[in-house]
């Protein structure tokens, strides 16, 4: 059987990606463990991710890119500080390992049919679906975010009301972190567990702070703290101005949704007139005999 100089070179590069997927499939096994606890339903194939690993550790990869930075600010928010550098290196590992696998599948694809299409089909879905991990985390960010400032104008009112009635501010918190199960009660019950545990106030609603990607709640935390550095004498005051502030915020999120959901409903209208549209034009150029 003879082959064409194309099909020599795509088969050649095809057993090359597999002695790779070999080498570091085998290399990678010593990793395994470290992914053993990853949800399979949110990491799949989580027990090849040894062989990503495996891959970038021997390619000496810095994990210093522009996007490995906003991938690491994006885990400090979903895992906080402490886990981020972990779950950076999850995301990259499964993507190469998913990347990589899909290619070899793709060559061995393009083995049995021939089809440089299919080959180039396969290689564009592995480098789609290597984006798609990323891509996901970003859209768990944002979905995050949206919430957090839904609620985030509730909870400084809430705030200022309780330090303006005489509460302490850590009381206060406590005692606000209760008023809700959304993200960011949550992450205010997570402060409370931080100091309770030993953590400095201030630490912990820094790192408050530091699991939100939102100016608003950024710029909020850094208020609070630098009241609390001065002796909390000003914190109601601030907390009033903040609490209006945020109102403000909240009609501008309500009225960006109003116009999330006009623009939704446009479609289905421009469907149903033209549905109404072919009713009542079609009819009528039939009774004319066209």
């Amino acid at each position: 059987m003879s082959f064409e100089p194309v099909q020599l070179v795509f088969m050649t590069i095809g057993t090359a990606l597999l002695a790779v997927w070999i080498v570091f499939f085998v290399r990678g096994r010593k990793d395994a463990p470290l992914f053993a606890g990853l949800a399979e339903k949110e990491y799949p194939l989580k027990d090849l991710y040894g062989l990503g690993y495996s891959l970038l550790s021997a390619t000496r990869y810095s994990f210093r890119t522009r996007s490995d930075v906003q991938l690491r600010q994006f885990m400090e928010v979903l895992f906080t500080r402490q886990y981020a550098e972990f779950h950076m290196r999850v995301i990259r590992s499964q993507q190469v390992t998913i990347g990589l696998t899909l290619s070899v599948l793709s060559f061995g694809l393009y083995g049995v049919s021939g089809s440089a299409a299919l080959l180039l089909l396969g290689l564009v879905a592995s480098a789609l679906v290597a984006y798609y991990f990323h891509d996901q985390v970003k859209t768990h960010v944002r979905r995050r975010s949206e919430e957090m400032v839904r609620d985030f104008c509730d909870v400084v009112s809430t705030l200022a009301l309780l330090t303006n009635a005489g509460m302490i501010l850590r009381e206060a918190w406590v005692e606000t972190s209760l008023a809700g199960d959304s993200v960011i009660y949550q992450e205010m019950k997570l402060s409370v567990e931080e100091i309770h545990n030993g953590k400095p106030e201030i630490d912990a609603i820094q790192a408050f702070g530091s699991r939100s990607l939102l100016p608003e709640v950024k710029k909020f935390t850094s208020l609070l703290v630098q009241s609390m550095q001065r002796g909390g004498t000003d914190l109601p005051a601030m907390l009033t101005a903040q609490s209006t502030e945020s109102w403000h915020l909240k009609t501008q999120v309500v009225k960006r949704e109003s116009s999330k959901a006009a623009t939704k409903l446009l479609l289905p209208m421009l469907l149903m007139f033209g549905g109404i549209l072919v009713l009542v034009v079609v009819p009528m150029f039939l009774s004319l005999g066209f």
